[in-house]
Order: C-alpha cells, then sequence, then structure tokens
C-alpha cells in the first residue's frame, strides 16, 4: 500500500514535503520549549506563560488568512520565501540570550509575531503548490495519496522535534553541572536553563536553512504549480471552478476542523500544558 501511494507521484512533491518538514521541525521544537522558556527567563506562573502560548497559536492559525490573500497579488512561491525568511528572523530574536527585563520580553514578543507572520505565510502557500501539481491530468488521480504523504512528513517533523529540544536542554544542563529539575528556582540554573532553550532556537533557525535549501535545490521540479488563479486565467489556461454545492461543503468541513482544532486546544490547556509533558 505504501509503494502505490509513492509510486507515480510527481518528483515535487517530495521536494516540498521534505521542506516542511523541516519548517515543522523546526517549529514544533520551538513549541516544545516556548512555556519554560518565559518560565525559565521572566518567572512567569504556568497560567501566564500559557496565556501568552495561546495567544501565540491564535495567531499562527490566523495568519493563513492573510497568507492567503497576499498570495494572490505576488505568487505562492514568493510568499513561501518571504515566510521562511520571516520565521528565521524569529527564531533567531527568540535564541538571543537578551536577559530578563523589558527588553527582552519586547524581543520575545517580537519574535513571536514574526513566528505567527512566518507560518501564515509560509505553510498554506507550501500546499497549495503541492495541490498545484495535481491539476495535471497526469498526476489527478494521486492527489489523495500525495496530500497522505505530505501530512506524514509533517508528522515526521513533528514526532522528533520534542526529543531534540530535550535532548539538547539536557546536554547543554550536564555542561555546566546541572540536571533538570521543573522546582528548581536557583538563579544560576535558571540561567543555565535559559540559555539551553535558547540553543533549541537556533536549532529552529538551521532547520529552516535546510528547509529553504532544500526548495531553492529542487524548485525546478514543482515551478510550473507556482501559478495563481489570476495568472492562470491571464494564460488561457484551464481553471477549475468551484461549484456553490462544493464551495458551501469545503467551508462547512473547513468550520467543522476549526471546532476540532478550539476543542483539542481547551482541552490540552485545561489539563496542562506541553511543559507538564516536557517536564516529564
Amino acid at each position: 500500500l505504501i509503494n502505490d501511494m509513492f509510486k507515480g507521484q510527481p518528483k515535487g512533491l517530495f521536494a516540498l514535503a521534505l521542506a516542511n518538514t523541516g519548517e515543522r521541525f523546526g517549529y514544533y521544537t520551538m513549541l516544545a520549549i516556548l512555556t519554560l522558556l518565559m518560565q525559565a527567563r521572566f518567572g512567569w506562573s504556568e497560567a501566564a506563560a500559557g496565556q501568552v502560548y495561546a495567544i501565540f497559536l491564535a495567531g499562527v492559525y490566523f495568519m493563513p488568512l492573510v497568507g492567503g490573500i497576499l498570495a494572490d497579488k505576488i505568487g505562492y512561491g514568493r510568499c513561501v520565501t518571504l515566510g521562511i525568511s520571516v520565521m528565521f528572523l524569529g527564531y533567531l530574536s527568540l535564541a538571543l540570550p537578551a536577559g530578563s527585563g523589558l527588553a527582552a520580553k519586547l524581543v520575545m514578543f517580537g519574535g513571536l509575531t514574526l513566528v505567527a507572520i512566518g507560518t501564515g505565510l509560509f505553510k498554506g502557500n507550501l500546499q497549495v503548490l503541492v495541490g498545484n501539481l495535481y491539476d495535471d491530468p497526469k498526476y489527478a488521480a494521486k492527489r489523495d495519496s500525495a496530500f497522505s504523504l505530505f501530512y506524514m512528513a509533517i508528522n515526521i517533523g513533528a514526532m522528533f522535534a520534542p526529543s531534540m529540544a530535550r535532548k539538547i536542554t539536557e546536554m547543554t544542563l550536564a555542561k555546566q553541572g546541572f540536571v533538570y529539575d521543573a522546582a528548581c528556582q536557583d538563579p544560576a540554573y535558571l540561567d543555565a536553563l535559559s540559555g539551553a532553550y535558547g540553543l533549541c532556537f537556533g536549532v529552529a533557525c538551521v532547520s529552516l536553512i535546510l528547509s529553504i535549501a532544500i526548495y531553492f535545490a529542487c524548485r525546478s521540479w514543482f515551478k510550473h504549480a507556482d501559478v495563481t488563479a489570476s495568472q492562470a486565467k491571464a494564460s488561457a489556461a484551464p481553471v477549475e471552478e468551484l461549484t456553490p454545492k462544493q464551495t458551501k461543503d469545503r467551508m462547512v468541513a473547513l468550520f467543522l476542523v476549526f471546532a476540532v482544532v478550539i476543542f483539542f486546544w481547551m482541552a490540552f490547556h485545561q489539563n496542562g500544558s506541553a511543559l507538564t509533558f516536557f517536564a516529564k
């Protein structure tokens, strides 16, 4: 069955999937330690850190709307490139050893804003490029299996990211003579812990560099898919228009997904945030 999924797919799918795997690895590495960073660096409570975490996630889920609007004007490929560049600056800001004062908080908020904006520009538009590959009748029948492979690649990046964050944290603390202790409030320990988390954001930066390298190295494999609807009309290329029923069905499905995601994150924060899981 797996072999059938891979067979007959355009090369562009694998390039885009690998680029997305690297980006998701960096994103989930950051997500695994975000609330922990706020507690270690600023001494915030779990509730306060969780609130910032929730607002950040809301921004991440909202920004693809902006990314889609912008893509209609400048193109999907440009949005992907712009998005990953903005994300890199965001992770770099979070990795800086900025201390614990007001300036450090502003740098962190700025970094999170950049990551949210960059994700909105990158994530949805990369998926559109994948979908456009299958407008070619030669590959149209493979569209569903293609997205299964694409999301499998995302899950691979997400699966290993928390383990990487934990390993880096433990190794960095060990070099300074510490062992991870969620209850420890010693200033020297917290400073070392904050530095360890900064390195995790550095890993996210490296992951993005690998993603953009794959994206540009293999761009010829999917360049033909970087065409917006308006560009397709201008070139007299056939454009598939959705019927009112198809539009309605897709909107209903979208709002159902919203409901599931909202319920999941409400339950997630009610029963303990990522920091509790990571600390264990």
